[in-house]
């Protein structure tokens, strides 16, 4: 730049390939802030491990956000008491269960319940997690089962009591100005019209909010057996 020029310097593109053929990259709509053209749209979660510190959180922000949530504590631990109280502050909003995600028959229990109680699921949120710190030799056979029961079977569970019926779900169309009513997903239009644009049109399937560790990307001495669990669940996902 010579001297007295008091122009800005030109911003250069840190990546140029940003820009092909003079279009710009953009991202799609459903990234768009929310706004009086692109309404929040109300969702339906199922959120297992609720009682716990990240579940509680996840649940609560979608609460806050004015969805509808499934809250599944621990059948050993929870009651369907303590579950709902820590949810009270939105009792038409959250409906609590209880399940032991390493059985298979309560994870089903708990999808078909909240698929008949709300009419969909459009988020799996996988927050329950067991570990034991303490040297590979010192566990013991029962503790190191039990972390990949809850760990790496429970993901399964969870997968395999959910998968077919986000395969097979429809679209379906939600007035962007009211909540959900409890109505059959085969029964709603998979199309949408100009005449439509004051709905919008949820996509087909679903989305999993799978919690995994650090643990699961590098082994962590005193967490041996854990770290397998989290490797397994990485080597899972990664898979789907």
């Amino acid at each position: 730049m010579a001297d007295g020029d008091n122009r800005p310097p030109q911003r250069r593109l840190s990546n140029p390939a940003a820009v092909t053929n003079g279009r710009k990259i953009q991202l799609p709509a459903s990234c768009d802030p929310p706004g009086p053209q692109n309404p929040p749209e109300q969702l339906v979660w199922v959120v297992f491990g609720a009682t716990g510190d990240i579940g509680r959180s996840i649940a609560k922000a979608a609460l806050s956000h004015h969805d509808l949530v499934t809250t599944v504590g621990q059948s050993r631990e929870d009651t369907l008491i303590s579950t709902h109280s820590l949810f009270r502050a939105f009792p038409d909003c959250s409906l609590p269960l209880l399940c032991d995600i390493r059985v298979r028959s309560t994870v089903e229990e708990v999808i078909q319940r909240s698929i008949t109680h709300w009419g969909r699921i459009d988020i799996i949120a996988n927050c329950t997690g067991y570990g034991v710190i303490g040297a590979c030799e010192d566990q013991d056979e029962y503790d190191i089962r039990n972390q990949f029961e809850t760990n790496f079977f429970g993901t399964i569970n969870i997968l395999g009591a959910s998968l077919p019926y986000f395969r097979t779900r429809q679209p379906y169309h939600q007035p962007s100005s009211t909540s959900i009513k409890h109505e059959p997903d085969s029964d709603r239009s998979s199309t949408k019209s100009p005449e439509d644009s004051e709905h919008q049109v949820s996509p087909v399937g679903g989305r999993y909010l799978i919690f995994s560790s650090t643990c699961g990307a590098l082994g962590v001495p005193g967490l041996g057996p854990y770290s397998a669990t989290k490797h397994a669940v990485e080597g899972l996902i990664e898979s789907m």
